[in-house]
């Protein structure tokens, strides 16, 4: 399915030129009224030694930023390319073991999902055993009219339905898993773990099973994420941003054939892995031990799990960059901070409660370069508070017009980031530079938070969630949280004032 298909079934909605307008006029005017407060009235000279001292830190985030675009590129243009003419004899996998998780999806949605993912096994010419995780007897009835409305699927394919219990995700996921163990799947065989909002685009599966055939030391692929979605211009152009520095991240990583993560919206895995008594089991109850919390039952974050044990079984993974899948996204009820925070609180959850784990194996096990990387996550939310805490230290005690000209080279910068993101990920939006400051700074301080509450987990459509009562844990790490976050100020303004 197309862009212009998802548009034309609703789930996708072009911005409109005047608001595209409109996004233009808000930044140029930002910026000249930044740039007519700097002249106006320049900061003062005596502030050098701090600008220095920031920029010393900064020099740092910008090269590290740098070399993974420059990573990305390498692997999108250089590399990636030469992986598919390699897979282009690639046979194809003997079965597939197709695994859909839904919860309460429109019919529209469920149509075209299932519509998309047929049509794909179709013309992919392999057989598939698909399981739909149904929460409603009446997705069975939409699910079942797609099967029959696709015609000449290959032999051997079936579709089997398996209703969800009310126990999460995850233990859909295991039980689902579990009936493919019991057909016993043959050599060759590949399993495609997906979500039941995502639209597969056309050639998606075919181009991720032949990169995954190909590379024998691959364990499992996952591919570029187009989303769609309805919701107000800055709500879809922040996914947007999201999935175009997803995009980078994930080609720069795959230069070192190691992700950081298989996600859970469409992944293909080597058979034997998802099979495997220890893949089921981390689906199904995953825990992390945490030294003051002791054991945390893992309820978000299936992706994670799966992809923690692909890795420590010294499995390869990549990137497909031209295989696209389509999500579809919808903020989550209430205004933009508030919903974007609960996602990013969701996310970075995830992350943080997994990095420590995959640190622990080590840069032999996990590769030196990625495993930097998951090493960086846990600094870059202290570094990236760093430029707005130093502005607002030096405009309360010494200047204030430091904050505009701080603001100034936000946006200079930040639209400098987004032209290498448009470089390799080729999307790109006036607001993106706004957008992006928004999602480091609000993000970094959502990370921090997880990293003293790393049991708050909650979905953002099913009612699961695990650490939401207040006890003594809670307070403890609310006060953890509080003084940490006073020493980081404390050091800050210590550094540029001193």
């Amino acid at each position: 399915m197309t862009t212009s298909t998802l548009r034309a079934g609703g789930f996708w909605e072009r911005s409109p030129r005047l608001s595209v307008a409109a996004s233009w006029s808000i930044v140029i005017a930002i910026a000249a009224a930044l740039l007519a407060v700097v002249v106006a009235d320049p900061p003062k000279s005596d502030l050098a030694a701090s600008v220095i001292t920031l920029g010393v830190i900064g020099v740092w985030r910008w090269s590290w930023a740098l070399l993974h675009a420059v990573r990305g590129a390498a692997y999108r243009y250089i590399v990636f390319p030469r992986l598919r003419r390699a897979a282009a004899g690639a046979p194809k996998p003997t079965h597939l073991y197709v695994l859909v998780t839904s919860y309460r999806m429109p019919a529209e949605l469920n149509a075209a999902v299932y519509r998309r993912l047929l049509e794909e096994v179709r013309d992919f010419g392999v057989g598939a055993t698909i399981v739909a995780c149904i929460t409603d007897p009446a997705d069975a009835v939409t699910i079942q009219g797609a099967f029959a409305r696709v015609g000449d699927l290959p032999e051997g394919t079936s579709l089997v339905f398996s209703p969800q219990r009310g126990r999460g995700k995850r233990d859909a996921m295991a039980r689902a898993l579990t009936f493919f163990t019991e057909t016993r799947p043959g050599p060759g065989a590949f399993a495609v773990l997906m979500d039941g909002d995502s639209v597969l685009g056309r050639g998606a599966l075919a181009r991720s099973c032949s990169i995954l055939a190909a590379g024998g030391d691959l364990g499992a692929v996952t591919t570029a994420n187009i989303p769609g979605g309805k919701g107000a211009v800055p709500v879809r152009e922040w996914y947007r941003l999201r999935m175009a520095q997803r995009h980078g991240q994930m080609c720069s990583m795959s230069l070192s054939r190691k992700l950081l993560v298989l996600t859970g919206r469409f992944s293909v895995f080597r058979a034997e892995i998802a099979v495997d008594p220890e893949f089921i089991l981390a689906l199904e109850s995953d825990t992390l031990r945490h030294w003051r919390l002791g054991d945390i039952r893992m309820v978000t974050g299936d992706d994670k799990s799966t992809w923690y044990v692909t890795l420590k079984r010294g499995w390869n993974t990549l990137y497909v960059p031209d295989a696209v899948i389509h999500p579809i996204e919808e903020l989550p009820a209430g205004n933009f901070l508030a919903a974007s925070m609960a996602l990013m609180v969701r996310w970075y959850g995830n992350m943080i409660r997994n990095t420590g784990r995959a640190i622990a194996l080590g840069p032999r096990r996990v590769g030196f370069f990625p495993w930097l990387c998951l090493v960086d996550q846990r600094v870059s939310m202290w570094t990236t508070l760093i430029g707005p805490t130093s502005a607002v230290c030096l405009a309360l005690t010494r200047d204030g017009s430091v904050i505009a000209a701080y603001l100034l080279w936000v946006l200079a910068s930040r639209s400098i980031a987004c032209l290498a993101i448009f470089g390799v990920a080729g999307r790109g939006h006036p607001l993106f530079p706004l957008i992006l400051y928004y999602s480091q700074v609000v993000g970094a301080v959502v990370k921090i938070y997880m990293s003293f509450n790393p049991d708050r987990q909650r979905w953002t459509r099913q009612s699961a969630a695990g650490g939401a009562a207040i006890d003594a844990n809670a307070l403890v790490s609310g006060l953890l949280y509080g003084l940490f976050t006073l020493l980081f100020v404390a050091v800050v303004a210590l550094v540029v004032l001193v």
